[in-house]
């Protein structure tokens, strides 16, 4: 949190209007101040330049003049919904696999069920606001003209400097004409050349729109400042080169022509600026991740000075809730709103942000009929609990595992003293009351069943081993495990890819566990258990006591696994209950050290718009595709590079193999999951629309369905359509 100098009130420029497509004079538009002032007062001040190239800034952030509300930009729609971020937001986000919502405001439930039409209000907000950004910078434009500038006597000084605030406004509206253009495609058309008043602007075409976006970044690349040398905040060279390293990603989309090649030139640019990637994945989105060498561009938030109800306090407020602590997010409260479906979760190996993919379950070993196990072994205690075998089943026949040493004598009792116990006087295997103690000659680790009501039992030397289409060997043969008595574990590592597995004894198939719940309870004969991706993992087998229980952990794990577990669902039954679907902790308002902000309810963390990793696996991209000027070994250098870091270390690399569209898909979702990218790169891969690939509720349909290409569009709100007669609506709609 950093911010341009700030202002304690904004100014209002006349002309400065609300510019949407319908005539001027139909506006539902209001003044930015009660006392409106002209723009012959605002420029006399010399500093008034910086302050309203200020608010072209804000305008990304906060809701209007005064925050967090009271005298909004726009309005007809609730102020603290109205602004950029929180819009662009939900409109990236909520038609997507990466994100639900619980509330049911107006007609937001649209978005997750892929049915909008041109008069869902939230698609309407954020073309409005669009269209009010795209404003104010073309005012700006209209009003620091060389001819402008002279008919006030502006200094040489106030001059150079003006002459970068219109290249980063510049900039801005480009942001903004392709934000329109990812969203809307064929859009109402303005520019500073055109004047203010009442008319109807025309509409231009996606193509059209491509060029002059284009265009424009082009024209000011060179006048921009040189990467990280402005305030933090402010547009650079590096942020220009950003975005039209996105507008070229997403050019075949936009206009069906290829520029891959232009993609991966600019994302060169970039990465040849000096920014280097935040050591930890998670300070990329604390409190003070202004700090930050990765973020390129980002929209600046401060708990004091940039209050509003949208914005990063949306983001952080709207994500807490259930069991979490809002004071652990640096929150006053949770709004209970946003969670993420098992179509992004089951993208990570592990999930509760950290390596376990399987924690070992206590089981229900304390509530079943039990038998104990006195010997040599453990100095004969007939009251010692963790030497015992159960019944399960309640069924009168018992089980359990020991590991003896050799010549180990033991006996089975019924309670924890001696006054009914067995052993075998012939040696067998029938139990004498009273009788001698059982004896094991070779050491090792046995399975000891018990038939109380037949009194016999039988005692079985295993040896255990892993088994199945994930490890190396397949199905044809075990991977051994070693016992560990501090454990009192059988241990793996191992190399695994994607596929599943199975525990058995002796290298047969007599004696084998499976999971059949999901849950960590191993049955004999169960189901195999998922891998879900490649790795290294250590693996542990607990056969101490039923219930028998495993773990697997990965040795290295993917850290950007940011999720909240603990009462929560996996499967979403019910979108409006919170607690149904993962929540997600990836950005917080505590700063990285876990200190506090400076407000609980005003956030003090920025969102990042452009940084480093995001240009490593969009030059990956643009390779993939086609692009020229990178070799396929570069392409995998890139993402390994991003992968290294979210696996502290090469235990996350991939091979070229790999390194295909269907992987980088996942991957961007893995690395920028919750930052407005995922709409737009599923409309780019294909798998938005018209498609097999499907995640919980997609379509309004618990398990998700296919939808018409249509929705890869926005539709122009129906209020435009309806004031302007030179729109035409998109196809579809």
């Amino acid at each position: 949190m950093k911010l341009l100098t700030p202002l304690s009130r904004w100014f209002i420029i006349v002309g400065i209007l609300f510019l949407s497509s319908s005539c001027f004079k139909d506006l539902e538009t209001i003044p930015l101040d009660k006392d409106v002032i002209t723009s012959a007062v605002v420029y006399n001040d010399p500093k008034s330049y910086r302050q309203v190239l200020a608010k072209l800034y804000a305008g990304l952030a906060v809701s209007g003049q005064q925050g967090p509300a009271g005298q909004p930009d726009i309005s007809g729609i609730d102020e603290g919904f109205s602004t950029y971020l929180r819009q662009y937001w939900k409109a990236q986000e909520l038609p997507t696999e990466e994100a639900v919502i619980a509330w049911n405001d107006g007609n937001i439930k649209d978005y997750h069920e892929q049915d909008w039409d041109a008069n869902n209000e939230f698609i309407a907000a954020m073309y409005n606001r669009i269209f009010y950004q795209i404003s104010l910078c073309n005012e700006f434009l209209r009003e620091t003209t060389d001819e402008k500038l002279s008919s006030r006597n502006t200094d040489a000084a106030t001059r150079s400097d003006v002459e970068k605030f219109r290249v980063e406004a510049r900039f801005l509206r480009a942001l903004s004409y392709y934000h329109a253009l990812d969203m809307f495609r064929n859009v109402p058309f303005v520019t500073e050349k055109d004047k203010v008043g009442a008319f109807f602007p025309e509409q231009i075409s996606a193509n059209d729109l491509f060029n002059f976006i284009e265009t424009e970044l082009k024209e000011i690349e060179t006048k921009m400042v040189a990467p990280r040398t402005n305030e933090y905040g402010r547009a650079d060279q590096a942020a220009a080169w950003s975005l039209l390293a996105k507008l070229y990603l997403n050019a075949e989309t936009y206009t069906g022509q290829k520029k891959y090649t232009e993609s991966l030139t600019f994302c060169k640019k970039v990465i040849g600026a000096g920014y280097t990637l935040q050591a930890d994945y998670k300070h990329l989105f604390t409190a003070d991740n202004h700090k930050s060498k990765e973020t390129i561009f980002a929209i600046n938030f401060d708990g004091i000075k940039t209050r509003t109800w949208g914005g990063m306090t949306f983001v952080v407020h709207a994500a807490v809730g259930g069991k979490m602590n809002p004071a652990n997010f640096g929150v006053d409260g949770g709004w209970g709103g946003t969670r993420v479906t098992s179509g992004l979760v089951k993208k990570f190996p592990s999930t509760s942000s950290g390596s376990v993919l399987v924690a070992p379950s206590a089981g229900n070993t304390s509530k079943y009929p039990k038998l104990f196990i006195p010997g040599s072994y453990q100095k004969w205690d007939p009251s010692n609990a963790n030497t015992v075998i159960t019944s399960p089943g309640n069924n009168g026949k018992y089980e359990g595992y020991f590991w003896f040493d050799g010549n180990t004598e033991f006996k089975i009792n019924a309670g924890p003293n001696w006054d009914v116990n067995f052993g075998d006087n012939g040696a067998d295997g029938k139990l004498d009351q009273n009788g001698d103690n059982i004896r094991v000659v070779n050491a090792g680790f046995y399975k000891l069943n018990v038939d109380y009501q037949a009194k016999t039992y039988t005692l079985n030397k295993t040896i255990w081993g892993l088994i199945g289409s994930a490890t190396k060997n397949g199905w044809d043969s075990d991977q051994d495990l070693k016992y560990d008595a501090k454990e009192n574990a059988w241990i793996i590592t191992a190399d695994l890819v994607k596929g599943e597995i199975k525990f058995r004894a002796n290298d047969g198939w007599d004696l084998n566990y499976g999971d059949d719940g999901g849950n960590a309870v191993l049955e004999a004969g169960g189901a195999n258990i998922v891998i879900p991706s490649a790795g290294t993992y250590n693996i542990k087998l607990f056969l101490n006591k039923p219930d028998y229980t495993y773990a697997i952990e990965l040795a290295s794990f993917d850290s950007r696994s940011l999720f909240f577990t603990d009462g929560q669902e996996l499967e979403i039954a019910d979108i409006s209950q919170f607690t149904d679907g993962y929540a997600v902790t990836k950005f917080t308002n505590l700063t990285s050290t876990g200190g506090n902000p400076s407000d609980l309810t005003f956030i003090d963390t920025d969102f990042p718009l452009f940084r480093l990793a995001d240009i490593y696996l969009t030059a990956a991209e643009a390779i993939v595709r086609g692009g020229t000027g990178g070799s396929a070994a570069d392409a995998l250098n890139y993402v390994n590079i991003v992968r290294r870091r979210a696996y502290a270390g090469p235990g996350g690399d991939i091979t070229s193999a790999q390194l295909t569209l269907d992987f980088l898909l996942d991957e961007r979702g893995r690395e920028l999951y919750w930052e407005a990218q995922r709409r737009t790169d599923l409309v780019r891969f294909g798998k938005f629309s018209a498609t097999d690939y499907r995640w919980p509720w997609k379509g309004g349909v618990k398990d998700g369905r296919s939808v018409n290409k249509t929705f890869d569009v926005f539709p122009i709100p129906a209020s435009d359509i309806g004031a302007n007669p030179k729109l035409k609506q998109n196809a579809g709609y």
